[in-house]
């Protein structure tokens, strides 16, 4: 898995980008319709998941993209990159409510921070040990 990353870390600024475009242009489409699972009388909705997934993705291209050789990163870029993702996801979401079909959703909001904030534990802990291995610690 290591050296997975670290071949993916010099084009991760791309990946990054191309997810971004991918995001924006799925929340244009209008009409889209919600996924849902019906069991035993109540609805699941997937796309509170598809959310997760999605910025969860995308807070760990965007995390990939600005760490250093040696897999570490300040505590204020970390900020910096969340506070940023957090934006990026509500003005998405706050872009639908002018789409003819979507409509803005604040469970979405959750979701999409649900992720974000998931992916930033991963990263935070994965990157850690990365960088170790880098350093030689390990």
């Amino acid at each position: 898995m290591i050296r997975l990353i670290s071949w993916l870390k010099p084009y991760s600024k791309y990946y990054l980008v191309a997810w971004v475009v991918i995001i924006l242009t799925l929340s244009s489409i209008p009409s889209l319709p919600t996924l849902k699972i019906e069991a035993r009388g109540s609805v699941i909705r997937l796309d509170y998941l598809i959310h997760l997934c999605e910025y969860g993705s995308l807070t760990f291209l965007a995390y990939l993209t600005y760490v250093d050789s040696h897999f570490t990163m300040s505590l204020r870029k970390y900020s910096i990159i969340t506070a940023g993702l957090v934006l990026f996801a509500v003005l998405d979401e706050f872009h639908q409510k002018f789409i003819p079909g979507r409509s803005f959703n604040v469970k979405d909001i959750y979701s999409n921070i649900t992720g974000i904030i998931a992916a930033l534990g991963f990263c935070v802990i994965y990157f850690r040990v990365i960088g170790k291995r880098f350093t030689g610690h390990i």
